[in-house]
């Protein structure tokens, strides 16, 4: 357990230092990097590991065109790529979690506090997900890029949709965020979306995991047991938001994105009881909030008040670690953490 700590300890001493803005992006690097290092390098650790390992066997022998059946295409063609150079699957891993830092780390810096954002994701997003589901962190990770690109055109937030729905078929959800960034009258948008949901069926419906979402997430309802407190992980900044958003709009202006992510985490948690491994998946996309509200939080009643409110906010993620690392029915999966360096040394 101890490299966990290490993983969320080194943001949590950064987050009460003053730094230059080049010496805070340079540090914010320096972490990305040991993220990237600690979770593109685990060895053995992750709860679908072995499933992992079973998709890149598979694929490596199947031709490019079975392949992008059998998958979502970018995942499948990763694989594929990666088994033909016979790389491996701990190169997937690696290259996977490249995207999902670099989207996390870019999107911290649209923050006030990045070390604080990056310590609200760290106990669940970053080690549970970041370590385990290989594919839609990839898709997280793109998504985080789009947020980042908020303020850019159409064409790259529409760009970061597409490739991320590409490695994860859960991601077609950002195209309502895009969506929802346009200018334009609410019937247009609702058309546009209907022609969207038409036009992508017979895309998805090609793959088979289209199937096996459908059967998982809606027929079967498979429950998620922590699904209610993985939504909450998202509801909880939601309301604090919703609580002060008028003082929030004067001190950091308006925003079209927050609103919307604050609503959806909140209605995601009364869609628990109707597909609880559903919402668990699609939250996901909803953990910039977390980053938003407790990467500004601090400065929200003054800077007076941002040693104490910061370490309310460190506390209470270090508490969920701690719960994660030692009651959730999936944390044998990840301890003890193996990296393949310490595994090369060792042999």
């Amino acid at each position: 357990m101890f490299g966990y700590w290490v993983l969320i300890g080194l943001p949590i001493l950064l987050s009460f230092a003053v730094l230059p803005k080049k010496i805070l992006n340079l540090c914010l690097s320096v972490i990305g990097l040991v993220y990237i290092l600690f979770i593109g390098l685990r060895y053995e650790v992750g709860a679908d590991r072995w499933a992992y390992a079973a998709m890149y066997d598979s694929i490596a022998s199947l031709s490019l065109k079975e392949a992008l059946s059998y998958t979502e295409p970018s995942f499948a063609a990763l694989n594929w790529l990666l088994a033909k150079m016979d790389a491996g699957v701990y190169w997937v891993n690696f290259i996977g979690s490249i995207f999902f830092v670099s989207g996390l780390i870019r999107f911290a810096k649209t923050t006030p506090l990045p070390f604080l954002a990056l310590v609200a994701v760290t106990p669940y997003l970053v080690i549970a997900i970041g370590m385990s589901a290989a594919r839609q962190s990839v898709a997280i990770g793109l998504v985080f890029h789009l947020m980042a690109s908020w303020r850019q055109g159409l064409f790259t937030k529409l760009s970061f949709s597409t490739v991320a729905t590409s490695f994860h078929y859960s991601a077609l959800m950002s195209f309502i965020f895009v969506l929802q960034s346009i200018k334009m009258p609410a019937w247009l948008k609702g058309i546009l979306l209907m022609v969207g949901a038409v036009a992508a069926y017979p895309v998805l419906n090609a793959t088979e995991a289209v199937a096996k979402y459908q059967k998982t997430y809606l027929e079967d309802n498979i429950v998620s047991s922590g699904a209610l407190m993985h939504a909450l992980l998202n509801a909880v900044p939601a309301m604090i938001y919703l609580i002060f958003m008028r003082k929030w709009k004067i001190k950091f202006g308006e925003s079209d994105l927050l609103p919307m992510l604050a609503l959806l985490s909140i209605l995601s948690v009364f869609g628990v009881p109707i597909s609880s491994t559903g919402i668990d998946r699609l939250a996901l996309y909803l953990s910039p909030i977390q980053m938003i509200v407790y990467g500004s939080l601090p400065f929200l009643f003054g800077r007076q008040y941002k040693t104490t409110l910061s370490s309310v906010i460190i506390a209470l993620h270090m508490v969920i670690l701690f719960w994660w690392l030692n009651y959730a029915n999936t944390a044998s999966g990840f301890v003890p953490y193996n990296n393949l360096i310490l595994h090369w040394l060792v042999d």
